[in-house]
């Protein structure tokens, strides 16, 4: 399993996992928050920085990169929301 946890102003901790994911299979990716999201306190997250749509899924390789993508396409989604 691959993991990968850090601390934002706009969501405290989080931490993202891959349990599947390996160097050779790209695993679906899955964020666990402090402050939780909605309902749910572990999502999967999908491209563009939202929690609908194609799935994230990454390998071991990439798989911190994606993550800090998908933040930064969730900052920008949340301040074109007027979040």
């Amino acid at each position: 399993m691959t993991s990968y946890t850090t601390r934002t102003a706009e969501f405290g901790k989080i931490t993202f996992t891959a349990p599947a994911a390996t160097n050779d299979y790209a695993g679906y990716v899955w964020i666990e928050a402090e402050r939780g999201y909605a309902d749910k306190d572990r999502r999967q997250i999908c491209y563009g920085g939202d929690f609908k749509g194609s799935t994230v899924q990454e390998t071991d390789a990439g798989f911190k990169e994606a993550c800090q993508k998908w933040l930064r396409d969730r900052r920008a989604w949340m301040r074109k929301e007027g979040m």
